[in-house]
C-alpha cells in the first residue's frame, strides 16, 4: 500500500470544502453522478467493446457500514489516472484558488467536485477499473486530510465504485427518500440510466433536445403538465435552439397566472449538459421573464464551483439578449400571423410583456408596436391603430380608469376610441409611450374639456341685473369654496347628470396616483391647481343659481363643498379621513332633502 500527500499547498483546501464549498450539501451526490456521467460518456466513444445497455450507473445505501456508494461502468481510471485527476486536485492553479476563494461561498473549475463529498464524510474511497487493455484495478481512499492511501483495488468489471463514508451530521443520506429527492431534483434527464433500489429513475429525454421542427404541439404540452405540475395548458412557448456564437436549448413556456403564480419565482431551470444546476437563474434572465417555467441548457455556462449561480460575463449578456430577442420575435410573429390567437391570450401575457417595454429598452423597441389596448367596447387595439385616422400632428389617446365614467359616452358618439386603463403599469407605460415620441400624449377623458362634450347650442337666462346663469353659478361657487388655488369656471355639458367635474394636469394627476401606489398619498399632497367646471345643464346647479345668497348662505356652502368634493372624488384622491368627511358631508345633504 502506498502513501502520499495531495499535492500543491493543499493543506487549506479541506477546510474550505467542507465549510464553504456549497451552500447545500446535496449537491455532493450531483457532482458524483455528474463524473459518473462523463465516464460513462467517455467510454462508449473510446471503448468499442462497450455496449450501450451496460452503461449505467448505480446508487446504493449501506445503513450498516452508513455508507453511500456511487457505482459506474464507465471509463475508469488506472493508478496513473488516480493520481492525476484525483491527487492533483487542482493542478497549478490550487495555490491561486486558495488565495482567491478562501472566503467566497464558490469554487470554480478546478476539478474539484468529486472532493465536494468530503462536505459529508468522514472518509472517501475509490475502487477502479480502466476499460484499457490488461489494466488493473486500484484503490484509494482519503479522511479528508492532506494524506491519501494507494492500493490494489477489487474491481473486476470496467468503471468505478465512489464510497462516501458518512460523517454523524450526514446521516439522512442513508435515507432512501433523501437519494431519491435529490435524484429526482438533479438527475431527472441525464443520458444514461441511473439505478436507485432496483429502479431506474431517470430515463426522460429532455424536449428542448429534439429539433423543433420534429416536436409536436401536444408533445410541447404534456412535456410541461407532467415536468412542472401544471393542470393547464401553457399560453404559448418558444423553443431555443442555437449553435452560435453560443450553445444552447431549451424551452421557454409562458404559464397561465394567478395570484399565486405571481408570488414565485425561479421557474425556469437551468442545466449544464442535462445536469440540474440552478431554478434561480436572475442572472440570465430579465427580471420580467422570471415567471416563465421551462428549461435552458447551456453546455459551456460559465458557472461558479457550486454551479448555483451564474457568473456576469460577456456572454452571459449575450445569452440573456438573445433570449429577449427571441420572445419579442415569437410576439410579432404572433401578432402579424394569428391576431385573434394573440388577442385571446393577451390579457394573460400583458403584465409579461408591459414589465418588459418598462425595463428593457431594446424589448420597448422590438415590442412597443404589438402592445394591445382595450377599448370601452372590449376590442384591441395597437397603439398604431388608436391613432391611425388622426389628422393631427399631435396625436391624443383618449383613456378611462373607470369603465362606466359618465363622460365616455359623449366622445364615443363622436366616433372616438377610449381605452380602459386598469392595470397598476399603466400610467407608467403611457409615459414611456409619451417620452419615446413627443408628439403623443394619453389624457383621461375627464382630464380636460374637449369641444364634443359642450353643448353649444345651450342658451343662458340673464336676470333683471343683466347677470347670466354662468356669472352667478361662478360667484356662488367662488364665494363659498373660498380657495384661490381652485379656479372655478362655468359651462354647459351634454352630460347633464354631472353637476361638475375636475380638469386637472394629467401629469400632476399621474405623479400623485404614483405617490398613492407607493403608500405616499396623504393630506399632505393636496389637489393643487386644478380648475372646477360646474355643469351649467345640471339641475341641481341651476336651483343653485336660483338661491338667494344670504338666505339659503348654510345650505349653499354644504352644496358647493359637495359637488366640489363630489367631482374630486372622480380623480381617486381621497385618503380614508377626507372620504370619511365625504360620507358625513352626504349624510348631512340627506338631512337637509
Amino acid at each position: 500500500m502506498a502513501k502520499g500527500k495531495l499535492s500543491i499547498h493543499t493543506e487549506n483546501i479541506f477546510p474550505i470544502i467542507k465549510k464553504w464549498l456549497y451552500s447545500e450539501h446535496d449537491i455532493f451526490l450531483r457532482e458524483l453522478i455528474a463524473n459518473a456521467i462523463d465516464a460513462l460518456s467517455k467510454r462508449e466513444t473510446l471503448d468499442a467493446k462497450a455496449k450501450k445497455k451496460d452503461l449505467r450507473v448505480k446508487i446504493e445505501i449501506d445503513k450498516q457500514d452508513k455508507c453511500l456508494r456511487v457505482i459506474d461502468s464507465g471509463v475508469g481510471m488506472s493508478e496513473q489516472e488516480i493520481k492525476k485527476y484525483i491527487n492533483q486536485i487542482a493542478f497549478s492553479g490550487a495555490e491561486d484558488f486558495v488565495e482567491k476563494y478562501k472566503d467566497k461561498d464558490i469554487i470554480g473549475h478546478f476539478g474539484l467536485g468529486f472532493y465536494s463529498s468530503f462536505m459529508v464524510a468522514d472518509k472517501v474511497s475509490i475502487d477502479s477499473l480502466s476499460y484499457q487493455d490488461d489494466a488493473v484495478p486500484a484503490a484509494w481512499e482519503c479522511e479528508g486530510q492532506t494524506e491519501y492511501k494507494m492500493s490494489s483495488g477489487s474491481r473486476k468489471e470496467v468503471g468505478t465504485t465512489v464510497t462516501v463514508h458518512l460523517n454523524s451530521d450526514s446521516k439522512d443520506y442513508l435515507e432512501s427518500y433523501k437519494i431519491k429527492e435529490i435524484l429526482d431534483k438533479y438527475c431527472t434527464f441525464m443520458p444514461f440510466p441511473i439505478e436507485f433500489e432496483g429502479k431506474v429513475v431517470n430515463q426522460k429525454e429532455p424536449l428542448w433536445e429534439k429539433d423543433p421542427k420534429d416536436v409536436k404541439d401536444k408533445e410541447y404540452k404534456e412535456f410541461y403538465k407532467e415536468y412542472f405540475g401544471d393542470w393547464q395548458d401553457p399560453l404559448f412557448w418558444i423553443h431555443l435552439n442555437v449553435d452560435y456564437p453560443f450553445n444552447l436549448k431549451g424551452i421557454l413556456y409562458f404559464p397561465k397566472l394567478d395570484e399565486h403564480a405571481m408570488r414565485n419565482t425561479g421557474m425556469v431551470k437551468l442545466f449544464c449538459n442535462r445536469v440540474f444546476v440552478a431554478d434561480n437563474v436572475k442572472e440570465l434572465l430579465p427580471e420580467f421573464l422570471l415567471l416563465l417555467k421551462g428549461g435552458i441548457d447551456i453546455p459551456d455556462i460559465p458557472l461558479n464551483v457550486s454551479r448555483s449561480f451564474l457568473q456576469h460575463d460577456k456572454q452571459v449578456q449575450k445569452i440573456t439578449g438573445y433570449i429577449v430577442k427571441k420572445i419579442a420575435d415569437e410576439l410579432k410573429r404572433m401578432f402579424n400571423k394569428d391576431r385573434k390567437g394573440y388577442e385571446k391570450i393577451w390579457e394573460d401575457i400583458q403584465k409579461y410583456v408591459k414589465y418588459g417595454v418598462l425595463t428593457q429598452e431594446k424589448f420597448f423597441e422590438a415590442c412597443k408596436e404589438v402592445v394591445l389596448f382595450q377599448d370601452t367596447d372590449k376590442k384591441w387595439h395597437s397603439l398604431q391603430e388608436l391613432i391611425a385616422e388622426q389628422t393631427d400632428e399631435k396625436k391624443v389617446v383618449n383613456y378611462t380608469t373607470d369603465a362606466h365614467s359618465p363622460y365616455i359616452d359623449v366622445l364615443v358618439s363622436e366616433g372616438k376610441k377610449v381605452v380602459l386603463a386598469d392595470e397598476v403599469l399603466d400610467n407608467h407605460l403611457f409615459q414611456k409611450y409619451e417620452m419615446a415620441d413627443n408628439n403623443l400624449s394619453f389624457t383621461r377623458v375627464d382630464a380636460q374639456i374637449s369641444e364634443s362634450m359642450v353643448d353649444k347650442d345651450r342658451a343662458e337666462e340673464v336676470d333683471e341685473k343683466g347677470k347670466s346663469e354662468s356669472e352667478k353659478i361662478k360667484e356662488i361657487f367662488e364665494k363659498q369654496i373660498g380657495d384661490k388655488k381652485v379656479q372655478v369656471k362655468v359651462q354647459a355639458l351634454k352630460m347633464k347628470d354631472v353637476p361638475a367635474m375636475i380638469v386637472f394636469d394629467e401629469h400632476m394627476r399621474r405623479f400623485m396616483e404614483m405617490n398613492a401606489t407607493i403608500g405616499q398619498n396623504d393630506d399632505n399632497l393636496p389637489m393643487t391647481g386644478y380648475e372646477l367646471v360646474v355643469n351649467l345643464n345640471n339641475g341641481l346647479i341651476q336651483k343653485m343659481s336660483k338661491m338667494n345668497g344670504k338666505k339659503d348662505k348654510e345650505k349653499l356652502n354644504l352644496l358647493c363643498r359637495y359637488v366640489n368634493d363630489l367631482a374630486l372624488i372622480k380623480q381617486n384622491n381621497f385618503t380614508p379621513k377626507k372620504l370619511q368627511e365625504f360620507v358625513k358631508m352626504s349624510s348631512q345633504m340627506l338631512e337637509m332633502v
